[in-house]
């Protein structure tokens, strides 16, 4: 079910002296639905002339399925028929989990780690995998990354797909992740959803002097009220530093010290301010 099978063809022979005409060719019977017909014979034959049927089974329900091809005419024995059956299966059954991916808070303009989801194909058939698309108000925030799955699914086996998130503005952001394939319930989604907050970078030059390990950054919203404890828990070894715990309006105001291999701090560096914009 839900597939359509290759076409099988009848040939229609005009074994008569006389020019065959057809009045009407056409399926019926309790399953005419699922079988679909092409004619290339139109409505007259010469004698000894031959033509092509195609019929095609795409069934509509499972177990066997019947119909006939109906040829209305001028020859004898009209109308002949030409008997169709087959057998409908249960589709492939393929599942998606989760059903949704939260990303929580993420730095605008910064890509998150990424998180899986895993298509499972629970069935004795393979799955065929069309593609795969993210879609919705905020899709181009959302990528996919690694991706196992292939164009099919063989049966009993699994594949995944890796998503990251990377917030072009900051707020609410949701998309959709859909996989179209050959199983029932096509396609498969899972809601994908995270927010982008605002942060403030900081850089510096290294300290020249011999034996710093690392560096202390401490923060305050006033001038030269900084906290006495550092915003990092261990000395940050490069020269970068991303506070992402600020508020949008507030102004900040950070400085830094230099941190030996004893544990011992420099004093504390010149005064940097940074204003997180208002939402």
């Amino acid at each position: 079910m839900g597939s359509s099978s290759a076409p099988l063809t009848a040939t229609l022979l005009n074994t008569g002296t006389a020019v065959l005409d057809l009045s009407t060719v056409q399926v019926t019977g309790a399953n005419a639905g699922d079988f679909s017909l092409s004619n290339h014979c139109g409505a007259l034959l010469a004698p000894s002339a031959q033509c092509l049927l195609a019929v095609s089974f795409s069934p509509g329900g499972t177990g066997t399925r019947t119909a006939a091809v109906v040829f209305s005419d001028n020859a004898t024995g009209s109308p002949q028929s030409l008997s169709l059956d087959g057998v409908g299966a249960p589709p492939p059954e393929a599942n998606l989990t989760p059903s949704s991916l939260s990303f929580g808070s993420q730095p605008v303009a910064t890509t998150s780690a990424a998180q899986t989801i895993t298509l499972s194909n629970s069935s004795s058939a393979t799955v065929s995998i069309a593609g795969l698309s993210i879609t919705g108000a905020n899709s181009g925030d959302f990528a996919e990354v690694a991706d196992t799955c292939g164009s099919s699914l063989s049966a009993g086996s699994s594949c995944t797909v890796g998503v990251t998130f990377t917030p072009s503005s900051p707020g609410q952001r949701t998309a959709t992740f859909s996989i179209t394939n050959s199983a029932g319930a096509n396609p498969q989604s899972a809601s994908l959803t995270g927010t982008g907050s605002v942060d403030v970078i900081l850089s510096w030059s290294a300290s020249p002097s011999a034996g710093v390990v690392g560096y202390n950054i401490f923060r305050g919203t006033t001038s030269g009220g900084e906290n006495s404890t550092p915003l990092n828990s261990t000395p940050v070894s490069n020269t970068l530093y991303v506070d992402t715990t600020v508020t949008a309006g507030t102004t900040y105001y950070y400085v830094l010290t230099s941190v030996g291999a004893n544990g011992l701090q420099s004093a504390p560096s010149n005064e940097a301010a940074a204003e997180v914009p208002a939402l």
